[in-house]
Protein backbone atom coordinates (compact mmCIF):
# COMPACT_ATOMS: atom_id res chain seq x y z
CA UNK A 1 0.00 0.00 0.00
CA UNK A 2 1.03 3.76 -0.16
CA UNK A 3 1.31 6.23 2.37
CA UNK A 4 -1.14 8.53 2.31
CA UNK A 5 0.26 11.76 1.79
CA UNK A 6 -1.71 13.34 4.47
CA UNK A 7 0.58 11.75 7.08
CA UNK A 8 4.17 12.73 4.99
CA UNK A 9 4.13 16.00 4.93
CA UNK A 10 4.45 18.21 7.79
CA UNK A 11 4.07 22.03 7.34
CA UNK A 12 6.97 24.08 8.05
CA UNK A 13 4.46 26.22 10.42
CA UNK A 14 3.64 23.36 12.14
CA UNK A 15 7.15 21.66 12.99
CA UNK A 16 8.28 25.76 14.14
CA UNK A 17 5.10 26.29 16.78
CA UNK A 18 6.07 22.53 18.21
CA UNK A 19 9.64 23.13 18.59
CA UNK A 20 9.40 27.01 19.51
CA UNK A 21 6.57 25.78 22.36
CA UNK A 22 8.80 22.57 23.71
CA UNK A 23 11.78 25.04 24.06
CA UNK A 24 9.88 27.10 26.04
CA UNK A 25 8.76 24.19 27.98
CA UNK A 26 11.89 22.40 28.43
CA UNK A 27 14.51 25.43 29.04
CA UNK A 28 14.25 25.88 32.27
CA UNK A 29 16.69 26.77 34.81
CA UNK A 30 20.26 26.63 32.95
CA UNK A 31 22.47 27.64 35.97
CA UNK A 32 23.34 27.86 39.56
CA UNK A 33 26.18 30.03 38.94
CA UNK A 34 26.15 32.84 41.77
CA UNK A 35 27.58 35.01 39.65
CA UNK A 36 24.60 35.38 37.48
CA UNK A 37 23.09 37.87 39.82
CA UNK A 38 24.79 40.50 38.00
CA UNK A 39 24.43 42.67 34.90
CA UNK A 40 21.76 41.07 32.35
CA UNK A 41 22.83 37.04 33.97
CA UNK A 42 24.82 34.50 32.46
CA UNK A 43 25.59 35.19 28.96
CA UNK A 44 25.69 32.00 26.59
CA UNK A 45 27.67 31.96 23.50
CA UNK A 46 25.01 30.82 21.20
CA UNK A 47 27.37 27.73 20.18
CA UNK A 48 26.21 24.29 18.96
CA UNK A 49 27.45 21.01 20.39
CA UNK A 50 30.07 20.54 17.64
CA UNK A 51 31.61 24.23 18.02
CA UNK A 52 31.62 23.45 21.60
CA UNK A 53 34.34 20.78 20.84
CA UNK A 54 36.15 23.07 19.47
CA UNK A 55 36.38 25.45 21.73
CA UNK A 56 32.84 27.52 20.91
CA UNK A 57 34.61 29.39 17.92
CA UNK A 58 32.40 30.63 15.58
CA UNK A 59 33.92 33.36 13.62
CA UNK A 60 35.92 31.71 11.29
CA UNK A 61 34.65 27.70 11.69
CA UNK A 62 32.51 27.01 8.59
CA UNK A 63 31.33 23.08 8.16
CA UNK A 64 29.69 22.14 5.03
CA UNK A 65 27.15 19.88 7.51
CA UNK A 66 26.96 21.51 10.55
CA UNK A 67 25.10 24.56 11.34
CA UNK A 68 27.76 27.88 12.85
CA UNK A 69 24.91 29.62 15.07
CA UNK A 70 27.11 32.43 15.82
CA UNK A 71 28.35 33.68 12.54
CA UNK A 72 25.73 34.61 9.90
CA UNK A 73 27.58 34.52 6.74
CA UNK A 74 28.93 30.63 7.40
CA UNK A 75 25.18 29.17 6.99
CA UNK A 76 26.51 29.85 2.78
CA UNK A 77 28.61 26.84 3.07
CA UNK A 78 26.24 24.34 4.01
CA UNK A 79 25.30 21.92 1.06
CA UNK A 80 21.78 21.64 1.66
CA UNK A 81 18.90 22.19 4.29
CA UNK A 82 19.78 22.01 7.78
CA UNK A 83 18.17 21.63 11.13
CA UNK A 84 20.42 22.06 14.55
CA UNK A 85 19.51 21.29 18.25
CA UNK A 86 20.13 20.08 21.03
CA UNK A 87 20.12 20.14 25.07
CA UNK A 88 22.90 20.18 27.46
CA UNK A 89 22.99 18.13 31.23
CA UNK A 90 25.42 19.84 33.79
CA UNK A 91 26.57 19.41 37.32
CA UNK A 92 27.94 22.77 38.96
CA UNK A 93 29.66 22.77 42.51
CA UNK A 94 29.89 26.07 44.40
CA UNK A 95 32.82 26.56 46.88
CA UNK A 96 33.46 29.20 49.35
CA UNK A 97 36.28 28.64 51.81
CA UNK A 98 35.52 24.95 53.51
CA UNK A 99 31.97 24.76 52.40
CA UNK A 100 30.42 23.62 49.17
CA UNK A 101 27.04 23.21 47.20
CA UNK A 102 26.32 20.95 44.33
CA UNK A 103 23.53 20.85 41.90
CA UNK A 104 22.36 18.92 38.22
CA UNK A 105 20.37 21.06 36.25
CA UNK A 106 19.89 21.13 32.43
CA UNK A 107 17.33 22.10 29.47
CA UNK A 108 17.04 22.76 25.41
CA UNK A 109 20.26 24.77 23.57
CA UNK A 110 18.80 25.56 20.51
CA UNK A 111 16.74 25.30 17.95
CA UNK A 112 18.17 26.30 14.51
CA UNK A 113 17.02 26.14 10.61
CA UNK A 114 19.20 27.29 7.35
CA UNK A 115 17.09 26.92 4.62
CA UNK A 116 19.35 26.15 1.26
CA UNK A 117 19.13 24.45 -2.21
CA UNK A 118 21.33 22.00 -2.47
CA UNK A 119 24.28 23.57 -5.08
CA UNK A 120 22.89 27.30 -3.93
CA UNK A 121 24.88 30.01 -2.63
CA UNK A 122 22.41 31.69 -0.63
CA UNK A 123 20.70 30.25 2.69
CA UNK A 124 18.16 31.87 4.99
CA UNK A 125 18.28 31.31 8.93
CA UNK A 126 16.06 31.68 11.81
CA UNK A 127 16.31 29.92 14.79
CA UNK A 128 15.96 30.52 19.02
CA UNK A 129 18.08 29.80 21.88
CA UNK A 130 19.16 31.59 24.95
CA UNK A 131 20.99 34.75 25.52
CA UNK A 132 21.14 34.62 29.42
CA UNK A 133 20.43 32.61 32.51
CA UNK A 134 19.74 33.64 35.91
CA UNK A 135 19.57 30.94 38.66
CA UNK A 136 20.61 31.27 41.93
CA UNK A 137 20.18 31.27 45.89
CA UNK A 138 23.10 32.61 48.31
CA UNK A 139 23.42 33.99 51.99
CA UNK A 140 25.96 35.54 53.87
CA UNK A 141 25.58 35.92 58.01
CA UNK A 142 26.91 39.54 59.69
CA UNK A 143 26.70 40.72 62.85
CA UNK A 144 25.34 44.27 64.03
CA UNK A 145 25.56 45.88 67.73
CA UNK A 146 21.99 46.49 68.00
CA UNK A 147 20.31 43.81 66.02
CA UNK A 148 22.55 40.56 66.75
CA UNK A 149 22.90 38.43 64.05
CA UNK A 150 20.94 38.87 60.40
CA UNK A 151 21.02 37.28 57.41
CA UNK A 152 20.68 38.68 53.67
CA UNK A 153 20.02 36.23 51.06
CA UNK A 154 19.77 36.73 47.34
CA UNK A 155 17.88 34.92 44.88
CA UNK A 156 16.96 34.79 41.24
CA UNK A 157 15.54 33.20 38.30
CA UNK A 158 14.77 33.73 34.50
CA UNK A 159 17.03 34.69 31.55
CA UNK A 160 16.58 35.88 28.58
CA UNK A 161 16.38 34.12 24.91
CA UNK A 162 16.91 35.03 21.51
CA UNK A 163 15.20 34.63 18.24
CA UNK A 164 16.77 35.64 14.82
CA UNK A 165 16.34 35.70 11.20
CA UNK A 166 19.02 35.92 8.84
CA UNK A 167 20.81 35.54 5.35
CA UNK A 168 24.06 34.67 3.73
CA UNK A 169 25.13 34.51 0.29
CA UNK A 170 28.71 33.32 -0.98
CA UNK A 171 30.86 33.93 -3.82
CA UNK A 172 33.41 31.80 -5.15
CA UNK A 173 36.68 32.39 -6.84
CA UNK A 174 37.87 29.77 -9.85
CA UNK A 175 41.19 29.34 -11.59
CA UNK A 176 42.39 26.64 -14.28
CA UNK A 177 44.29 24.10 -13.71
CA UNK A 178 46.64 22.97 -16.61
CA UNK A 179 47.73 19.34 -16.55
CA UNK A 180 51.19 18.68 -18.55
CA UNK A 181 52.92 15.01 -20.10
CA UNK A 182 56.32 14.48 -19.37
CA UNK A 183 57.38 16.84 -22.24
CA UNK A 184 55.67 19.54 -20.23
CA UNK A 185 53.28 20.10 -23.10
CA UNK A 186 49.66 20.94 -21.91
CA UNK A 187 47.40 17.79 -22.09
CA UNK A 188 44.03 18.98 -20.37
CA UNK A 189 42.73 21.91 -17.77
CA UNK A 190 40.35 21.69 -15.57
CA UNK A 191 38.57 24.67 -13.39
CA UNK A 192 38.79 24.45 -9.85
CA UNK A 193 36.90 26.51 -6.86
CA UNK A 194 40.20 28.55 -5.07
CA UNK A 195 38.27 30.58 -2.94
CA UNK A 196 35.00 31.32 -1.15
CA UNK A 197 33.83 34.42 0.39
CA UNK A 198 30.75 34.67 2.21
CA UNK A 199 28.92 37.69 3.65
CA UNK A 200 25.85 36.96 6.22
CA UNK A 201 23.59 39.58 8.32
CA UNK A 202 20.85 38.20 11.04
CA UNK A 203 18.33 40.27 13.02
CA UNK A 204 17.94 39.67 16.67
CA UNK A 205 15.54 40.01 18.76
CA UNK A 206 16.54 39.14 22.67
CA UNK A 207 13.17 39.20 25.08
CA UNK A 208 13.00 37.67 28.36
CA UNK A 209 12.15 38.43 31.89
CA UNK A 210 13.84 38.13 35.61
CA UNK A 211 13.02 38.12 38.95
CA UNK A 212 15.61 38.94 41.64
CA UNK A 213 14.46 39.42 45.44
CA UNK A 214 16.83 40.21 48.77
CA UNK A 215 15.73 39.44 52.33
CA UNK A 216 17.12 40.62 55.71
CA UNK A 217 16.10 38.26 58.00
CA UNK A 218 17.02 39.32 61.71
CA UNK A 219 17.52 36.45 64.17
CA UNK A 220 16.34 38.42 67.03
CA UNK A 221 12.26 38.31 66.93
CA UNK A 222 11.39 41.89 67.60
CA UNK A 223 12.67 43.41 64.54
CA UNK A 224 10.83 42.52 61.66
CA UNK A 225 12.62 41.11 58.44
CA UNK A 226 12.84 42.91 54.51
CA UNK A 227 11.76 41.60 51.60
CA UNK A 228 13.07 43.28 48.08
CA UNK A 229 11.59 42.32 44.77
CA UNK A 230 12.38 43.47 41.60
CA UNK A 231 10.86 42.03 38.57
CA UNK A 232 12.53 43.20 35.29
CA UNK A 233 11.16 42.90 31.70
CA UNK A 234 14.40 43.03 28.57
CA UNK A 235 13.60 43.58 25.08
CA UNK A 236 16.26 44.61 22.98
CA UNK A 237 16.72 44.24 18.61
CA UNK A 238 19.38 44.83 16.45
CA UNK A 239 21.59 43.41 13.56
CA UNK A 240 24.69 40.74 13.67
CA UNK A 241 27.29 41.10 10.64
CA UNK A 242 29.07 38.03 9.35
CA UNK A 243 31.85 37.50 7.01
CA UNK A 244 34.15 34.38 6.13
CA UNK A 245 36.70 33.57 3.68
CA UNK A 246 37.89 30.54 2.23
CA UNK A 247 40.98 30.46 0.26
CA UNK A 248 42.77 27.01 -1.33
CA UNK A 249 46.22 27.23 -0.33
CA UNK A 250 47.56 23.84 -2.05
CA UNK A 251 45.94 20.98 -4.11
CA UNK A 252 47.51 17.69 -5.11
CA UNK A 253 46.10 15.50 -7.65
CA UNK A 254 47.04 11.34 -8.79
CA UNK A 255 47.36 10.69 -12.49
CA UNK A 256 43.83 10.64 -13.18
CA UNK A 257 43.18 14.07 -12.60
CA UNK A 258 41.19 13.86 -9.57
CA UNK A 259 41.86 15.68 -6.53
CA UNK A 260 43.68 13.40 -3.49
CA UNK A 261 44.92 16.48 -1.09
CA UNK A 262 44.07 19.72 -0.29
CA UNK A 263 45.12 22.64 2.58
CA UNK A 264 42.43 25.38 3.11
CA UNK A 265 42.59 28.73 5.45
CA UNK A 266 39.88 30.77 6.41
CA UNK A 267 39.64 33.82 8.25
CA UNK A 268 36.49 35.52 9.41
CA UNK A 269 34.24 37.91 11.60
CA UNK A 270 31.30 38.35 13.69
CA UNK A 271 30.29 41.94 14.73
CA UNK A 272 27.05 42.24 17.30
CA UNK A 273 26.43 46.12 16.32
CA UNK A 274 25.63 48.17 19.07
CA UNK A 275 21.94 48.17 19.90
CA UNK A 276 19.49 49.68 22.70
CA UNK A 277 18.65 47.20 25.43
CA UNK A 278 15.31 48.61 27.87
CA UNK A 279 14.88 46.83 31.10
CA UNK A 280 11.43 47.82 33.20
CA UNK A 281 11.85 47.12 36.47
CA UNK A 282 9.11 46.54 39.00
CA UNK A 283 10.65 47.22 42.50
CA UNK A 284 8.44 46.18 45.90
CA UNK A 285 9.79 46.50 49.49
CA UNK A 286 8.00 44.80 52.12
CA UNK A 287 8.48 43.92 55.57
CA UNK A 288 7.95 40.47 57.23
CA UNK A 289 7.25 39.26 60.33
CA UNK A 290 8.28 35.71 61.23
CA UNK A 291 5.82 33.77 63.73
CA UNK A 292 5.43 30.12 64.81
CA UNK A 293 2.94 29.59 61.89
CA UNK A 294 5.60 30.71 59.19
CA UNK A 295 6.48 34.29 57.49
CA UNK A 296 3.81 36.36 56.86
CA UNK A 297 3.58 39.67 55.59
CA UNK A 298 2.68 42.83 58.14
CA UNK A 299 3.48 45.80 55.70
CA UNK A 300 4.01 46.93 52.26
CA UNK A 301 6.52 49.50 52.45
CA UNK A 302 6.18 50.85 48.98
CA UNK A 303 6.46 50.35 45.02
CA UNK A 304 8.17 51.73 42.48
CA UNK A 305 8.69 51.31 38.56
CA UNK A 306 11.20 52.54 36.74
CA UNK A 307 12.95 52.30 32.48
CA UNK A 308 16.35 51.81 32.19
CA UNK A 309 17.53 52.11 28.14
CA UNK A 310 20.93 50.87 27.77
CA UNK A 311 23.52 51.10 24.39
CA UNK A 312 24.79 47.53 24.40
CA UNK A 313 28.23 47.92 22.81
CA UNK A 314 29.66 46.74 19.42
CA UNK A 315 30.83 42.84 19.86
CA UNK A 316 33.45 41.95 17.98
CA UNK A 317 34.79 38.38 17.13
CA UNK A 318 37.77 37.49 14.48
CA UNK A 319 39.26 34.20 14.04
CA UNK A 320 41.45 31.99 11.83
CA UNK A 321 41.07 28.23 10.94
CA UNK A 322 43.32 25.81 8.72
CA UNK A 323 42.19 22.58 7.27
CA UNK A 324 44.34 19.98 5.63
CA UNK A 325 42.81 16.93 3.87
CA UNK A 326 45.23 13.96 3.44
CA UNK A 327 45.68 11.49 0.49
CA UNK A 328 44.79 8.70 3.17
CA UNK A 329 41.24 10.49 3.69
CA UNK A 330 42.02 12.27 7.36
CA UNK A 331 40.83 16.11 8.00
CA UNK A 332 42.88 17.89 10.56
CA UNK A 333 41.44 21.39 11.34
CA UNK A 334 42.83 23.53 13.95
CA UNK A 335 41.76 27.40 14.70
CA UNK A 336 42.00 30.48 16.85
CA UNK A 337 39.58 33.27 17.88
CA UNK A 338 39.82 36.57 19.87
CA UNK A 339 36.83 38.57 21.02
CA UNK A 340 36.10 41.61 22.59
CA UNK A 341 33.08 43.78 24.06
CA UNK A 342 33.34 46.95 25.66
CA UNK A 343 31.21 47.32 28.14
CA UNK A 344 32.76 49.75 30.54
CA UNK A 345 30.83 52.61 28.68
CA UNK A 346 26.99 51.67 30.21
CA UNK A 347 26.18 53.34 33.11
CA UNK A 348 25.80 51.86 36.72
CA UNK A 349 22.52 52.58 37.69
CA UNK A 350 20.90 49.54 37.32
CA UNK A 351 23.31 47.39 39.19
CA UNK A 352 23.76 46.69 42.96
CA UNK A 353 26.23 49.09 44.80
CA UNK A 354 29.87 47.67 44.31
CA UNK A 355 29.08 46.06 40.79
CA UNK A 356 30.16 48.13 37.54
CA UNK A 357 30.51 46.84 33.93
CA UNK A 358 33.98 46.01 32.48
CA UNK A 359 35.24 45.53 29.27
CA UNK A 360 35.34 41.61 28.65
CA UNK A 361 38.26 39.90 26.45
CA UNK A 362 37.89 36.41 25.23
CA UNK A 363 40.11 33.73 23.18
CA UNK A 364 39.56 30.34 21.91
CA UNK A 365 41.15 27.46 19.91
CA UNK A 366 40.65 24.04 18.95
CA UNK A 367 41.84 21.23 17.12
CA UNK A 368 39.85 18.39 14.88
CA UNK A 369 40.60 15.47 13.11
CA UNK A 370 38.03 12.87 11.20
CA UNK A 371 40.03 10.21 10.33
CA UNK A 372 38.60 9.14 6.80
CA UNK A 373 35.69 10.19 4.79
CA UNK A 374 32.14 8.82 4.30
CA UNK A 375 32.61 6.84 1.01
CA UNK A 376 35.96 5.36 2.42
CA UNK A 377 35.95 5.18 6.27
CA UNK A 378 35.46 1.30 6.93
CA UNK A 379 33.11 2.03 10.63
CA UNK A 380 31.99 4.31 12.83
CA UNK A 381 35.16 4.99 14.29
CA UNK A 382 36.53 6.51 11.11
CA UNK A 383 33.37 8.33 10.06
CA UNK A 384 33.48 10.18 13.39
CA UNK A 385 35.37 13.48 13.78
CA UNK A 386 37.53 14.13 17.37
CA UNK A 387 37.83 17.63 18.86
CA UNK A 388 39.21 19.43 21.55
CA UNK A 389 39.10 23.20 22.57
CA UNK A 390 39.28 25.59 25.35
CA UNK A 391 38.08 28.57 25.94
CA UNK A 392 38.44 31.63 28.11
CA UNK A 393 36.66 34.48 29.13
CA UNK A 394 37.17 37.52 31.40
CA UNK A 395 35.18 40.68 32.11
CA UNK A 396 31.49 41.67 31.56
CA UNK A 397 30.91 42.64 35.29
CA UNK A 398 33.38 43.63 37.99
CA UNK A 399 32.51 43.08 41.54
CA UNK A 400 34.22 44.06 44.63
CA UNK A 401 36.36 41.04 44.41
CA UNK A 402 38.00 41.60 40.52
CA UNK A 403 36.35 41.05 37.25
CA UNK A 404 34.27 37.64 36.76
CA UNK A 405 36.56 35.44 34.49
CA UNK A 406 35.89 31.58 33.05
CA UNK A 407 37.71 29.04 31.69
CA UNK A 408 36.64 26.08 29.50
CA UNK A 409 38.46 22.95 28.46
CA UNK A 410 36.21 21.11 25.92
CA UNK A 411 35.83 17.60 24.39
CA UNK A 412 34.08 16.47 21.14
CA UNK A 413 32.32 13.88 18.75
CA UNK A 414 30.14 14.11 15.99
CA UNK A 415 29.10 10.47 14.60
CA UNK A 416 27.10 10.74 11.03
CA UNK A 417 24.05 8.35 11.27
CA UNK A 418 24.13 5.12 9.98
CA UNK A 419 22.09 5.06 6.50
CA UNK A 420 22.53 8.63 5.91
CA UNK A 421 24.36 9.83 2.98
CA UNK A 422 23.31 13.48 3.28
CA UNK A 423 25.69 14.84 6.41
CA UNK A 424 23.22 14.52 9.35
CA UNK A 425 24.54 13.38 12.43
CA UNK A 426 25.18 13.19 16.35
CA UNK A 427 26.83 15.34 18.04
CA UNK A 428 28.21 15.32 21.48
CA UNK A 429 30.28 18.03 23.52
CA UNK A 430 31.96 17.28 27.14
CA UNK A 431 33.07 20.26 29.26
CA UNK A 432 34.87 21.51 31.89
CA UNK A 433 34.14 25.47 33.40
CA UNK A 434 35.80 27.30 36.36
CA UNK A 435 34.63 30.50 37.10
CA UNK A 436 35.95 32.99 40.16
CA UNK A 437 37.34 36.45 40.24
CA UNK A 438 40.86 35.45 40.22
CA UNK A 439 43.19 33.20 42.56
CA UNK A 440 42.24 34.51 45.87
CA UNK A 441 38.44 34.03 44.93
CA UNK A 442 36.30 33.68 48.10
CA UNK A 443 33.62 31.92 46.06
CA UNK A 444 34.73 29.57 43.09
CA UNK A 445 32.25 27.51 40.87
CA UNK A 446 33.43 24.63 39.13
CA UNK A 447 30.89 22.91 36.23
CA UNK A 448 30.96 19.70 34.26
CA UNK A 449 28.54 19.66 31.72
CA UNK A 450 27.14 17.22 28.20
CA UNK A 451 25.86 19.03 25.39
CA UNK A 452 23.94 16.45 23.25
CA UNK A 453 23.54 17.91 19.60
CA UNK A 454 21.50 16.37 16.29
CA UNK A 455 22.40 18.17 13.22
CA UNK A 456 19.96 16.79 10.53
CA UNK A 457 19.22 17.26 6.60
CA UNK A 458 15.49 16.17 7.16
CA UNK A 459 14.40 16.27 3.34
CA UNK A 460 17.53 15.09 1.50
CA UNK A 461 18.42 11.31 0.88
CA UNK A 462 17.51 10.53 4.21
CA UNK A 463 16.55 6.85 4.45
CA UNK A 464 14.08 7.33 7.67
CA UNK A 465 12.71 10.68 5.75
CA UNK A 466 11.43 8.77 2.21
CA UNK A 467 8.15 7.56 1.43
CA UNK A 468 7.90 4.15 1.13
CA UNK A 469 5.65 2.12 -0.58
CA UNK A 470 4.70 -1.23 1.65
CA UNK A 471 3.38 -4.52 0.09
Amino acid sequence: MTIPSSIRILSLGAVLTALFGLLDAVQGQSTYSPYSRFGLGKLHSGAGAAQMGMGQMGAAWTDRSHLNTINPAAAAFLTRTTFAGGFDVRTERIMEGDSATQGELGGLTQIAFAMKRAGGKSAITFGLQPRSQAGYDVSQVLVDPVADNYEIRYSGTGGLSQAYIGYARRWEGYTWRKFTDGDGTVTDSSRIITSGTAFGARFDQVFGSMVRSRNIDVANPIYVDTRVQTDETHRSAGVTLGLVREQLISAKFDKDKKLVSSALLRIGGVAQLGRQHTVDRMTRWASWQTLSTGPIEVDSVHATEELYSLGLPLSLSLGAELEYNSRAGARWRIGTEWRNTRWSNLPTDMLDPGVSWADDAGFSAGASLTPRGLDNARNGIERATYSVGYSTQSGYVLIDAGPVASSVWSLGWSQPMLGSRSGSSINLALTWQNTSTGSDALLTEKGFGAMVGLTLHPFFKNQWLVPRKYD
